[in-house]
């Protein structure tokens, strides 16, 4: 998706009413991983060992979303069970399959350490993690019964700056809903054709 309509369209879903907000929102993330699920299903290994301009492939770049989506699959049962800042937003508490918890200084070490740890992954593997992430962030977020509006709202407020130039305050649930999102739709629209 074009990132001008997905942020004009997420600044009107941040103004309505927690309820409201999360209706939308529900329906604005269905639409959009449909088509993130549907690339990731078409592209190849040929097409995934295409390098782009950040010399990362494009199997690398899928990689990278579905590990920011499996630490926000933490985050999310940290909000389930109360906590109003999830460890995420301080880049620690991510966790290995095998348990091993790691710590980022920035985002960018978290980015390099999911780089070099997806660089000899099969294709395949890379595919079945991308397709599972997103399909359980989607669940988590649009099933009331797991993350309500009123959930999402009692975590802690944060400021989103978004790319144009407008700034959203909002609860840190629903910012890390519309990260995941933004993740999938738009910040690697184009590696995977999904900036039409």
């Amino acid at each position: 998706m074009k990132a001008e309509p997905f942020y004009q369209r997420i600044v009107k879903i941040a103004a309505r009413s927690p309820y409201e907000r999360y209706a939308l929102l529900a329906e604005f993330h269905t639409q959009l991983v449909t088509h993130y699920l549907s690339a990731i299903r078409t592209l190849t290994a040929q097409d995934a060992a295409q390098i782009r301009a950040d010399d990362r492939t494009i199997g690398q770049i899928v990689g990278h979303i579905a590990e920011w989506e499996r630490f926000t699959i933490l985050a999310a049962g940290e909000m389930v069970a109360g906590i109003e800042w999830p460890q995420i937003m301080n880049l620690s508490g991510y966790k290995e399959p095998d348990g091993q918890i790691h710590n980022f200084a920035s985002e960018d070490d978290f980015n390099a350490y999911q780089v070099a740890k997806h660089a000899h992954w099969p294709w395949e593997s890379i595919r079945d993690l991308a397709l599972h992430t997103a399909t359980a962030l989607h669940a988590l977020f649009t099933q009331p019964a797991l993350l309500s509006p009123d959930t999402l709202e009692q975590t802690r407020k944060y400021t989103w700056r978004l790319p144009n130039g407008l700034k959203l305050t909002i609860p840190v649930g629903w910012y890390l809903w519309m990260i995941s999102i933004e993740h999938e739709a738009v910040e690697h629209a184009a590696d995977l054709g999904l900036d039409s």
